[in-house]
């Protein structure tokens, strides 16, 4: 099974993710921007990729689109995440691409029940 890219700036998250997957046997790797993720992205096969919104530099939506252009990553599933409460994101996350959108704070059961949906079907 390859593994999960978890980019969000806050390392609680990227934490709390790896530690919720580690009972499913799932490796995750994280960043903190979307530069570390491109270059993770390009160096490994991916089985699921997690964005925040919310990013340093180029925001969640720009690094979907920059993901997309890399061969082996092109249909990996994206599911996009954010604390934000604005009703466009989950539309426009879509509409680039995402499979999947997930609000903070999200419960490990959703977490997991995503991943199985993704991951493990």
């Amino acid at each position: 099974m390859n593994p999960m890219l978890v980019v969000d700036d806050e390392s609680a998250t990227r934490r709390l993710v790896a530690y919720t997957l580690k009972s499913l046997n799932i490796e995750v790797l994280g960043a903190e921007n979307g530069a570390s993720a491109m270059q993770i992205a390009y160096e490994n096969p991916l089985g699921l990729i997690l964005v925040d919104i919310n990013l340093p530099g180029i925001d969640g939506f720009t690094l979907i689109e920059q993901l997309r252009t890399i061969p082996h990553i092109s249909d990996v599933p994206v599911i996009m995440f954010t604390a934000r409460n604005n009703a466009n994101d989950e539309m426009r996350a879509r509409e680039l691409g995402a499979s999947g959108f997930l609000y903070k704070p999200f419960t490990t059961q959703e977490l997991r029940n995503l991943v199985h949906t993704y991951i493990m079907a």
